[in-house]
């Protein structure tokens, strides 16, 4: 399951397979995101379901076993994020991220000053739409 809460007027769980049910589904993430496969959907879709609320401003992405959370602005989040959650016809294998996966479309590079390349989370298990921005866990740039 996804978790989607915070400043959300709609928060929920989400199952993977439900992504599937979406509208405007990128149906090959490799044209946006070279040297990746699968098909995902837009996060900006996502959480305009949910209602994003005027306070959201920063969102926590977390992976699911809680040893790793990344807090970066919305802005360019809702502009380049993508959930992949198929490989073909089949779910989003663990060994390729799954079962969600969150990639960033075109160039990104460690700590970049609109979104870190590390906001691309392996086994996304939460969003937490926040006012401000949320400490990182198991992050650290050398």
């Amino acid at each position: 399951m996804l978790i989607v809460e915070g400043e959300l007027e709609r928060p929920r769980s989400i199952d993977p397979s439900e992504l599937r049910r979406l509208p405007a589904q990128i149906d090959d993430v490799s044209a946006l995101v070279p040297g990746r496969d699968g098909s995902a959907v837009w996060l900006r879709d996502v959480l305009a379901q949910c209602g994003l609320k005027p306070s959201a401003r920063f969102a926590t992405l977390a992976s699911g076993d809680g040893k790793f959370a990344i807090s970066v602005p919305l802005p360019p989040l809702l502009e380049r994020a993508m959930l992949v959650y198929r490989k073909g016809d089949a779910p989003l294998p663990v060994a390729k991220g799954g079962p969600v996966r969150l990639l960033l479309a075109g160039k990104v590079e460690c700590e970049a000053p609109d979104i870190d390349a590390c906001a691309m989370v392996k086994g996304l298990g939460r969003i937490r739409v926040t006012a401000g921005k949320e400490p990182d866990v198991g992050h650290v740039h050398h």
